[in-house]
């Protein structure tokens, strides 16, 4: 196994925003950028921005803001480039300063208020800025002692096919060939091996406690099933799940007390822990389950599938809450934020979107962010694809894709940073407890630490 380190600084947790309102905040912006075509006596598109009045009627195409929903308000889309079928704003001219583009996106998230003395329209959806989670009263340490572990190691390294870090302890947790590695993410060192007979594990995760590993997998057309170890001592705890294929998705509820999962069966099953009794199917999806998570709050449970579906359910029992249509092509990675206000998404089409669980819409959508770099002449588009994404316990997020780069960025899905290429595919992403580096596996079976900045061999 061998391990790289990247350096770099940590940026501190957005600030609360402060009332945002037409007459104080979005008027001037207007004035200085949008009143030569959008003023009472031209009104482009009969849209007229030089009053809250005008605002209000929107233009010839209907409504162009829409109370607490950012992401379904044609003037948010518009100047922030984003969305399908939306013009870009201003019309040939540069796109307006973040800055801007956050007061238009927050007076619109606070209910359209026209000044200080107003009400907000409609029902406001609550702020997306991050709340951190405090930490469990009762967390797992590494374990001391694992016993000695004898398969011999494959001839060919093992891609890295599953990864997960502890969310309050220094502990990795990586796939190998009929394998659970443990790493020491202080110090580098190994800390031990679970055993894995069931086959190779495609999916690894910590409850939200650090205090159980699941591991979830198989043997290809033959067998899958997930397995509950406990972390303190390596121990199987229970195993669920006799699937005919692989088990290409899953995860534990913040209580422990059920367990998800599915794959190329195309049904999500979940089964509690207690007893391992299947407590309801979902039947929806058209196409092989490729992610899902329940969220921290252990109300809801995301899934995606490889045609691109995503749905939210209700956690204790199975009942459709939403759909959420972006995606193109498969889902390869779902994740919530800590403190379960949004959901980040990533898929092969190489779109990264940050979705709104309690609307259905996207808050951010990146679509440029992990194309390879063109070297030499290329025909056609590069060849992109999101492959994973991971919010931090600080509430940013980290994503891996095609490019080979690894990208951070802000708790609402827009971009902080990225670092250089890697030399090799890379396949997996998560993060140290602690927030302070993010953590890569990549197609040889190796680990790379990154903390923002530059690659230190």
């Amino acid at each position: 196994m061998k391990f790289v380190l990247l350096l770099a600084a940590c940026p501190a947790i957005l600030a609360q925003p402060k009332k945002v309102t037409y007459d104080d905040d979005v008027r001037p912006i207007v004035t200085r950028r949008c009143m030569p075509c959008h003023n009472a006596s031209e009104a482009r598109a009969s849209l007229s921005l030089d009053t809250y009045a005008g605002v209000m009627k929107g233009g010839g195409s209907g409504d162009i803001v829409k109370p607490g929903r950012p992401a379904a308000s044609v003037l948010y889309l518009a100047v922030a480039h984003e969305g399908t079928g939306v013009p870009r704003m201003p019309l040939n001219g540069a796109k307006l300063p973040e800055g801007d583009i956050a007061i238009i996106r927050e007076f619109i998230q606070q209910g359209i208020l026209e000044n200080v003395s107003s009400q907000p329209k409609g029902s406001v959806m609550p702020s997306l800025d991050f709340r951190p989670v405090p930490k469990p009263t009762t967390v797992a340490a590494a374990p001391t002692s694992l016993p000695p572990f004898t398969l011999p190691e494959p001839p060919r390294p093992h891609p890295v096919t599953a990864l997960a870090a502890s969310p309050w302890a220094p502990i990795v947790a990586l796939a190998g060939h009929g394998r659970i590695h443990l790493y020491d993410t202080n110090t580098r060192a190994s800390i031990g091996v679970l055993p894995f007979p069931e086959g190779t594990p495609f999916v690894l995760r910590f409850s939200r406690d650090g205090v159980k590993l699941i591991a979830a997998g198989g043997k290809g057309v033959q067998s899958g099933s997930v397995v509950v170890f406990d972390i303190a001592t390596g121990k199987r705890i229970t195993a669920v799940g006799a699937e005919r294929d692989i088990v290409a998705a899953a995860d534990i509820s913040p209580d422990g007390k059920l367990i998800a999962l599915g794959g190329p069966s195309k049904v999500v099953k979940v089964f509690s822990t207690e007893d391992g009794k299947l407590i309801y199917e979902i039947k929806k999806h058209t196409d092989w389950i490729t992610a899902l998570e329940f969220s921290p709050d252990g109300t809801r449970l995301a899934t995606g599938d490889r045609a691109g579906g995503i749905y939210l359910w209700e956690s204790g029992n199975g009942g459709i809450l939403l759909a959420l249509a972006e995606h193109k092509d498969a889902v390869q990675s779902l994740s919530w934020r800590p403190d379960s206000r949004l959901l980040a998404s990533g898929g092969e089409d190489g779109e990264l979107v940050v979705w709104d669980p309690l609307d259905g819409f996207p808050v951010t959508t990146d679509t440029k962010g992990h194309v390879p770099a063109a070297k030499g002449t290329v025909y056609g588009n590069a060849s992109s694809g999101v492959l994973s994404v991971h919010y931090l316990n600080d509430g940013r997020l980290v994503s891996i894709g095609r490019d080979r780069v690894i990208h951070l960025w802000n708790s609402q899905g827009k971009s902080a940073s990225a670092s250089a290429p890697a030399a090799i595919m890379l396949t997996k992403v998560t993060s140290s407890f602690d927030s302070k580096f993010v953590i890569a596996g990549d197609y040889e079976g190796n680990l790379l630490y990154w903390d923002g900045k530059k690659l230190v061999p």
